[in-house]
């Protein structure tokens, strides 16, 4: 053999030989070096179990890594494998392709405490000995990274400030590759399983080169109770539970993160919400959203339908405020402390979402499925509770700007029904609302605490219908409501409350009961919503007390007007000198009449009164014209009655015309030989002054108050009980009979209220 050739081959054996030692060595050495040198790498206690580095195949395995706490004991992660191969002949071309990754059973525990975490010391390690990379010349490197797996994994994650606790077991991760070179799409997929329940899946697809993505994400069986803890700061939450499940694809561009489009639906199955008190605030069995698309850039959220089914809550209303207002308050919980932040820069498209893009709200579909609600008002001396059960709710095309409709039914205590249908718009929706509510066969005493708190009265029984309309034009609002009550019934005065209202409740009932026991009224509420005094139930409650003491205090009136009888029911019109009924008057009597025997507990008063000075001047004119009459009617003089009830309209019809009257002037002393109207009227005052002709307009008002009373008593039928005449007024500003009306129901006095 050559001598050439043999120190060769001795020269390539020895490089061989070095080559496989160093193979054989190159493991035990990078594992002792780890093992020892953990801190100076990474700043923790690092352990490896076992370590393979195959360089020629370009492949290490570490086996049972784990990376210690600060306390050096305590693990903080660990995995059972790991598994790298790399093409170690692309590297001479400034190419890094991995041909796998996988990570088997990873653990990792994370520990936050206030804006410190259990890793911060590994970040403060890398943080003092990173040198700033000022380098920007462009990487000419392919980086390829195939087949990247991971199993099994774990992530126990706790929040000491919070005392909230995640712990995600079975986590696995798959991506087929992941390239930068823009040549093609990385594709990943995601699975973990929550510990307290959940699994999220997730599958997502990223072109390095231009940005675009597609992520569809599942979530099943999320324990909502997760995120207890997170809602501390703005609620009061003693507990929530319930399960989330959603479905979501989206699609968009990382350079604008802001216009990708969502789409999907999400489902909560068996929602409960408790407050600090535990009292459950609000529950469902399932609420169900389907999107149709939504889009930040655009400000678009199009939903194509929401669905609530079996939805429980209740409202609670207290002096100050109520219990929805108490879940959210959070002012006894100590706050943040106030840091000046410079405005972040607006980007376009944050421009045209808030500048220019208006918000594109719709719902195609909204139902609510057999929902109760319970309404509990604690500000009333007596606490009022009001269920509503079956509550469904339907309304289809649902928008912030437009006009929407919606139909709602319910069913109220004791066998009640509403009906409920609206009409308006939500973004500005004091410029244009129409509601209208019916509700039918509502048991009376279910309201008797508003009607104890407004009226001072307990509702014992009686049923209730009531229909109303109401309006909203410009905050004005404009509503019709009609009352429709069967056979009410109310018990005794409440002493110990002050009511709002002081009205004899039982007598206008009593009054206002027609026939058949109903009662039937209507209340007007009118008002600007934006005035801090504004109460709608204020105003009915005040509406229908003001109506119920017109009622009692002038019954005779609310009756009338049950009757259907027109006419002016409060006054009637008498010359003073009038001794008969003319037909105007006679048909105001009847009417009166008809309504006194219509309810024979109603007692009315006639009083009479007459202008004195008007009365007196025209009464001295018809005495001195009577005087004449009498000189040749003896037979008249002779009478026991009063003459001017037979002779009034002969004697009043006599004139200056009449030269015998003129000649009687004479005689009487008048020295006027053609006398005047006014002469006349002045020689008649002389005769017969002031006192004179009152006395006399006194004892023609006693015959025609008399004449009334057996009109009433003989003809009409009327009980003598129910009707009175006083004594003439005769100071008034006009002349007539004053009708005023009363209550005489055995056991209750108006008067007295």
């Amino acid at each position: 053999m050559k001598k050439w050739l043999k120190i060769t081959l001795i020269v390539l054996g020895s490089l061989l030989s070095l080559l496989i030692l160093v193979a054989m060595l190159v493991s035990p050495i990078a594992k002792s070096y780890v093992n020892k040198h953990g801190k100076e790498l990474v700043g923790r206690e690092i352990n490896v179990e076992k370590l393979r580095v195959n360089l020629l195949a370009g492949r290490v395995k570490v086996y049972e890594l784990t990376v210690f706490e600060d306390d050096d004991t305590t693990a903080f992660f660990s995995f059972d494998t790991l598994d790298v191969s790399v093409k170690l002949r692309k590297l001479l071309r400034h190419e890094l392709y991995v041909r796998h990754i996988t990570l088997a059973s990873p653990k990792i525990r994370v520990i936050q405490n206030g804006d410190r975490f259990n890793f911060s010391t590994i970040v403060d390690h890398f943080s003092s000995t990173e040198e700033p990379d000022n380098d920007t010349t462009p990487s000419q490197w392919k980086l390829g990274f195939y087949n990247i797996r991971l199993s099994d994994g774990e992530i126990y994650y706790a929040d000491r400030k919070l005392q909230s606790d995640w712990d995600l077991k079975n986590i696995n991760i798959k991506v087929p590759g992941v390239y930068f070179d823009g040549s093609e799409n990385t594709d990943a997929g995601l699975a973990l399983q929550l510990a307290d329940g959940g699994v999220l899946r997730t599958d997502a697809s990223l072109n390095m080169d231009n940005n675009q993505f597609v992520v569809d994400l599942a979530l099943e069986k999320f324990a909502i109770s997760n995120v207890r803890a997170y809602l501390a700061d703005v609620m009061n939450v003693g507990q929530i539970d319930g399960v989330l499940n959603a479905a979501f694809n989206v699609k968009g561009n990382l350079s604008d993160i802001m216009k990708m489009n969502i789409v999907g639906n999400l489902s909560l199955l068996g929602v409960n919400i408790m407050d600090n008190n535990n009292d459950k605030v609000l529950g469902f069995d399932k609420l169900a959203v389907d999107v149709n698309r939504i889009n930040l850039s655009d400000n678009v959220f199009d939903i194509k339908s929401v669905v609530i089914n079996k939805l429980v809550s209740h409202f609670d209303l207290y002096q100050n405020d109520n219990n929805f207002g108490r879940l959210f308050a959070t002012s006894g919980k100590p706050s943040a402390p106030h840091v000046e932040e410079s405005p972040a820069p607006v980007t376009d498209s944050a421009a045209r979402t808030t500048e220019t893009v208006p918000m594109q709200f719709n719902i195609g579909s909204f139902v609510i499925n057999d929902a109760q609600i319970t309404y509990n008002d604690f500000t009333l001396p007596e606490r009022f509770t009001f269920p509503i059960t079956n509550l469904n709710i339907k309304a289809e095309n649902v928008s912030l700007n437009g006009e929407n409709n919606a139909n709602i039914q319910a069913r109220l205590p004791h066998g009640g029904l509403a009906f409920i249908r609206w009409h308006g718009n939500i973004d500005n929706w004091k410029q244009n609302q129409y509601l209208a509510l019916t509700i039918k066969n509502l048991q009376l005493k279910d309201l008797s605490p508003y009607s104890v708190a407004y009226l001072g009265y307990p509702f014992t029984d009686g049923t209730f219908s009531f229909t109303s309309e109401n309006t909203i034009k410009f905050s004005q609002l404009n509503g019709k409501n009609k009352l429709d009550l069967y056979k009410p019934e109310v018990g005794e005065k409440r002493g110990d409350v002050e009511a709002d209202v002081n009205i004899p409740l039982k007598a206008a009932l009593y009054i206002l009961k027609d026939k058949d026991d109903k009662v039937q009224f209507d209340i007007p509420v009118a008002g600007n919503i934006d005035s801090p005094e504004f109460s709608y139930m204020k105003i009915v409650w005040k509406t229908l007390g003001n109506l119920m003491v017109k009622v009692a205090t002038s019954p005779f009136r609310a009756v009338s007007k049950a009757l259907g009888l027109s006419g002016d029911m409060d006054y009637i019109a008498f010359d003073p000198l009038q001794a008969h009924l003319n037909s105007e008057q006679y048909n105001t009597f009847n009417k009166i009449a008809e309504v006194l025997n219509y309810d024979t507990s109603i007692v009315i008063s006639l009083i009479p009164q007459i202008d004195g000075s008007m009365a007196a001047k025209a009464q001295s004119l018809y005495l001195l014209k009577e005087e004449y009459y009498l000189m040749s009617h003896h037979d008249i003089r002779q009478s026991n009655i009063m003459p001017q009830v037979f002779i009034y309209e002969d004697a009043n019809a006599i004139s200056l015309k009449d030269t015998g009257f003129v000649s009687f002037l004479h005689e009487k002393g008048l020295k006027s030989k053609k006398p005047t109207e006014k002469e006349l009227q002045r020689f008649a005052e002389q005769l017969y002054p002031k006192e004179a002709a009152l006395t006399s307009l006194e004892i023609l008002s006693g015959y025609r108050n008399e004449f009334i009373r057996k009109y009433f008593f003989e003809q009409m039928g009327v009980n003598e009980k129910q009707l009175t005449i006083g004594t003439v007024v005769t100071n008034a500003i006009k002349s007539g009979y004053i009708i005023e009306s009363q209550f005489d129901e055995p056991g209750e006095n108006p008067s007295e209220e």
